[in-house]
């Protein structure tokens, strides 16, 4: 039984061998099989929305993912972590999430139109497309690298953009903005009419 099972390594290691020289030397006998990529919907539906976009942050940026692996007596083991560096563009937009909040008030005795705007919130946080590049990755049978690791590294790092446009000061100038958007568009909006001569104010929520 065990001069069997000591054939067949030797039968097993053989053919791996040769297959690897084949491989080798003549590299057109083997053909990669046809790579197939299918999705299958789910569900779907329409939603309706009215955001008002008035600020971006555009970012260029480098982030590294670096998990350590095992570690014995405080030692980290070799062959057991795994890294990766990507290079990646994006943008953080802001401005106002719901436009149906704004309000007006006019004042025919004071002789003012009021709009009334709610506090600027970023609206979305994404990577512009195809933009990412992989600069160096570590290749470990023991600890491969997995989606679940991608999938983490672009959330953390999305936020951590979004993050940082909002400490740059990116909620103030969706604000700005916003409040000139509606003061011209108000001041458009009454010329010509009966209120031309009103005075537009814009006030935010505080």
């Amino acid at each position: 039984m065990k001069k069997l099972s000591g054939r067949v390594v030797s039968v097993v290691a053989v053919l791996a061998t040769v297959a690897l020289v084949l491989v080798l030397v003549r590299p057109a006998i083997f053909e990669r099989g046809e790579r197939t990529i299918d999705s299958t919907s789910i569900g779907g539906e329409f939603n309706d929305i009215a955001q008002l976009a008035t600020e971006e942050y555009v970012y260029s940026s480098v982030g590294k993912f670096d998990d350590e692996g095992l570690r014995l007596l405080n030692v980290r083991v070799p062959f057991t972590g795994k890294n990766f560096l990507v290079s990646y563009e994006g943008k953080v937009t802001a401005g106002i999430k719901d436009a149906g909040q704004i309000t007006v008030d006019v004042d025919d005795a004071a002789q003012t139109f009021t709009v009334r705007l709610p506090r600027a919130e970023v609206l979305d946080s994404t990577w512009t497309e195809g933009s990412s590049e992989v600069w160096d990755q570590t290749m470990n049978p023991i600890n491969q690298i997995k989606v679940e690791d991608v999938t983490e590294f672009v959330d953390s790092r999305r936020e951590a953009e979004k993050q940082k446009a909002v400490d740059d000061g990116l909620l103030d100038r969706a604000q700005a903005s916003a409040e000139e958007l509606v003061r011209s568009h108000a001041k458009a909006l009454i010329r010509g009419t009966s209120m031309e001569d009103y005075e537009v104010k814009v006030e935010s929520a505080t």
